[in-house]
């Protein structure tokens, strides 16, 4: 699985935009990298504003493992 991080502002802000619904093409199925042991205050609510680092999970879709894969697609 590929690993993504949450990328900050030296003050600490978030970098980031709201993407317009008509430039989304698929979801997406990440899972926060709690790292060897979680934060005690992380919830399911919570869990994803919290998180800094995410693996996100081609084996999730098809069409997302061709995509993510170094191996051509099979048609």
């Amino acid at each position: 699985m590929h690993l993504l991080r949450r990328v900050v502002r030296l003050d600490g802000s978030r970098i980031g935009d709201v993407i317009p619904i008509s430039q989304v093409h698929s979801p997406a199925h990440l899972i926060p990298n709690f790292g060897k042991e979680a934060h005690p205050r992380l919830t399911r609510e919570n869990s994803y504003n919290m998180s800094s680092e995410f693996w996100l999970n081609k084996y999730w879709l098809k069409e997302f493992y061709f995509a993510l894969s170094s191996y051509p697609a099979l048609t």
